[in-house]
């Protein structure tokens, strides 16, 4: 992985398209928001059972966390391949990116047993689903465009992965699927050897490895759609004011009170398409199978980019709006509150840009934390996190000191290196 700043020499900088240059900041702003989520989560000395991953089917709040990473994955990568898809950098990219997750595997391996045995190390993880995703989705978009096309993509690979697993479930006794007869415990061994998958497969499935990805290509397809649809075509002032209907109602209307312009309007619309759709392919879909984050289900996964990709819709008028860029026409209401919505969202646009940083960062320092140092007896000696919490516990208790701490201390990293420009890519 690499350091890079945004910016290009001027010279480079006058010859780019404006597309090229553009981003929007309510997607940022949107990974900033599960930044903090994930900080806080991963900082819990004891996830209550409810909030934890659940152990087969149903979907916890925790569950949630990994594919909206995943989906606003897909946005990221819909807007670079959108520029072109760079075929001599992608083997680079996802090189970096699997000897990342190796690495990341190594830290948590040595967190849990003080050693790193290559023979046991896990080959899969989430950073390796980054590195297949990537390559999939580059490929794709060499002859996919447009998020009416890729919506039908992240449909079609929902309804592939579908059928795989209702299939499957016709051969299982009473015709569902469990730890015991899955895809996952029959097509992962046999393609990854059983010591370096999740557990050794004592659970059953991998929750990353190739059925589940399988599930997650619909998701980060779903993402590539957004990105499109932000993207889509935007009218001119003239032909948004002279449009009919409803829409074109809404963006007069909008428009001429100074609160949005032209484009962001009908981006948001299309998002929100995006999103219908989808959820009506995981409600489809949960005819046949349930929804469940282990196999990464179409009901789930669809339905978790749907809800993302609303999210999206709603962040992206809030503060990708010209009047907030800008600041209001005169004579417009509220004068004082685009300032105001500036300031706001610096702090999480800073953590969106920076998120595969504060991502993987986070999660290895909490692991480290909450397995560390050995313990004969864990339940009567502390670990260093709950050492730490105990000393902070002045700030509210020890768990809220603790999660404060780590999220002000991941925070304050991600201002500073936005404020230099620095920012982590694969």
């Amino acid at each position: 992985m690499t350091t890079t700043a945004p910016t290009a020499p001027p010279a480079l900088r006058a010859a780019a398209p404006p597309a090229a240059r553009a981003r929007v900041a309510g997607v940022d702003v949107v990974r900033g928001l599960l930044l903090v989520v994930i900080v806080l989560s991963g900082s819990l000395l004891e996830p209550p059972a409810w909030f934890d991953h659940a152990p087969w089917v149903g979907v916890h709040p925790l569950d949630l966390v990994f594919p909206s990473f995943v989906l606003l994955m897909g946005v990221g990568l819909g807007f670079a391949c959108a520029r072109g898809v760079q075929l001599t950098r992608l083997p680079r990219r996802v090189l970096v990116l699997l000897a990342a997750g190796f690495a990341y595997n190594a830290a948590v391996q040595w967190a849990r047993l003080g050693t790193v045995d290559p023979g046991q190390l896990r080959w899969t993880g989430v950073l390796q689903v980054f590195a297949l995703l990537t390559l999939v989705i580059s490929l794709v978009h060499l002859v996919v465009r447009g998020w009416v096309a890729w919506t039908a993509v992240a449909l079609a690979a929902g309804a592939a992965h579908t059928w795989l697993l209702a299939r499957w479930a016709a051969t299982c006794p009473g015709g569902e699927l469990t730890p015991t007869c899955n895809p996952s415990l029959g097509i992962d061994p046999a393609v990854v050897p059983v010591g370096h998958l999740y557990w050794q497969m004592d659970a059953g499935h991998d929750p990353e490895g190739l059925v589940a990805l399988f599930g997650a290509c619909a998701t980060a397809a779903a993402g590539v759609a957004a990105a499109h649809a932000l993207r889509g075509r935007t009218p001119s002032p003239t032909s948004a004011a002279s449009s009919t209907g409803g829409g074109g109602l809404l963006t007069r209307a909008l428009v001429a009170a100074g609160l949005a312009g032209p484009g962001v309007v009908p981006a948001a619309a299309r998002l929100v398409v995006v999103a219908a759709v989808l959820a009506v392919g995981g409600r489809v879909a949960s005819l046949w199978v349930p929804a469940m984050k282990r196999l990464w289900t179409a009901p789930f996964g669809l339905s978790v980019a749907a809800l993302v990709i609303a999210l999206v819709a709603v962040v992206h008028l809030l503060v990708d709006a010209p009047w907030v860029q800008r600041g209001p026409a005169r004579g417009t209401v509220l004068p004082s509150l685009p300032a105001g919505l500036r300031a706001l969202r610096e702090p999480f646009v800073a953590l969106g840009r920076n998120s595969l940083l504060v991502y993987v960062g986070s999660e290895v320092l909490a692991t480290v934390l909450l397995l560390r140092p050995l313990r004969a007896d864990p339940a009567a000696e502390p670990s260093w996190a709950q050492s730490l919490a105990g000393h902070l516990a002045w700030l509210g208790g020890p768990q809220v000191g603790l999660s404060a701490a780590l999220l002000a201390g991941w925070w304050v990293l991600a201002l500073l290196l936005h404020r230099r420009r620095w920012y982590l890519r694969a």
